[in-house]
């Protein structure tokens, strides 16, 4: 069911909001992907990883807020003119065609979702030393989360009357959120789990590591985690609540900008993390050479459980620099792990 017109036009018009806040943080991120931290020049050694999954990110968002402009503008014609009988089964128009559009704005809403839930999943794998124990849990809520967006899929496309007349306790006007409820159920838990795992082994590194030179940097790294995560859960929750309601508006305001934020959270990572190495960088030149005496705290390793941790920082994608050859990784403390072995 369609919404009315005015309802419609302020739904996609928030949504143009967060987008345009989104496309701030894209280009800000491509800006320190991309470029060396000084000036406008290529980097040696590009994090295609990180760069192809913003970019993706980015595509995803721009093709759902193309569609939904598309709707709005025709559903806002039609509403102007006359109205013409009703085509004819299977034509251009019918209730019986593949309804695409749909199809696609929900399907890269999930995806999206998916591609930032797999990243923290990895950036977990890696704060734990590529520990499998502790990714388990995670990976099973993502592939729960995949299989629900084919059926979602699958779904949109058959919408056949025996569905419809099912018992339903969930708000079906907008999408079909008898399955997107149960996904945004699993993208909270999941969420919910890695991020408390990462900050919980932040949290032991720093209270370990007490008057190491490196406790700043870590609380930095717990604060940016957190700060981001709190912004994707929001909305994560925000969505799954939603949908429990009979306000077909609401469910749309909030899909339409579910996918912004996302973006808008995963890129602010990746620009902090940058902004906060070139502060380093400048205080290090600033100090001047140092013996190695100073440096002497920051290759130690402070024991944690049965772990092994550096007390470097590290916020969890490789990022080198023509400068350096160091390697910063986006969530948490940076492991024994040799360089080579992040991507």
């Amino acid at each position: 069911m369609a919404l009315p017109p005015d309802q419609d036009v302020a739904s996609i018009f928030v949504g143009a909001l967060f987008y345009g806040l989104y496309l701030a943080t894209l280009f800000h991120c491509i800006r320190w992907l991309v470029f060396t931290d000084e000036g406008w020049k290529i980097r040696k050694r590009i994090p295609w990883t990180m760069l192809s999954i913003t970019i993706t990110l980015w595509v995803l968002a721009t093709i759902s807020r193309a569609l939904e402009l598309r709707n709005t503008m025709v559903q806002v014609v039609s509403e102007s003119k006359p109205k013409p009988p009703p085509p004819p089964p299977g034509s251009i128009g019918s209730t019986t065609t593949l309804p695409w559009m749909a199809v696609v704005i929900c399907t890269n809403a999930n995806v999206s979702t998916l591609l930032a839930d797999a990243v923290l999943i990895y950036r977990t794998w890696i704060i734990y030393e590529k520990s499998k124990r502790v990714i388990v849990f995670p990976i099973f809520l993502w592939i729960g989360g995949l299989m629900l967006t084919a059926l979602q899929a699958y779904w949109q496309i058959v919408q056949s009357a025996s569905i419809f007349k099912a018992w339903q306790p969930i708000n079906m006007t907008v999408g079909p959120g008898t399955i997107l409820t149960p996904f945004w159920g699993t993208t909270i838990v999941l969420n919910g789990y890695s991020t408390f795992m990462i900050v919980r082994r932040i949290y032991l590194v720093t209270k370990e590591s007490k008057g190491s030179a490196s406790i700043h940097q870590l609380k930095f790294t717990m604060r940016i985690l957190i700060e981001s995560g709190f912004l994707y859960l929001a909305t994560a929750i925000a969505h799954f609540v939603v949908w429990w309601t009979p306000n077909a508006y609401a469910i749309s305001v909030i899909s339409g900008i579910n996918l912004s934020v996302t973006g808008i959270a995963f890129n602010l990572i990746l620009i902090r993390v940058a902004q906060r190495r070139v502060e380093e960088s400048e205080k290090v030149a600033n100090v001047g050479p140092m013996s190695g005496i100073h440096f002497r705290p920051n290759e130690t390793k402070t024991p944690v459980g049965q772990f092994g941790i550096n007390t470097t920082q590290a916020i969890g994608f490789r990022q080198h620099d023509e400068e350096s050859n160091s390697i910063i990784h986006d969530h948490g403390a940076s492991t024994t792990v040799s360089i080579a072995s992040v991507v």
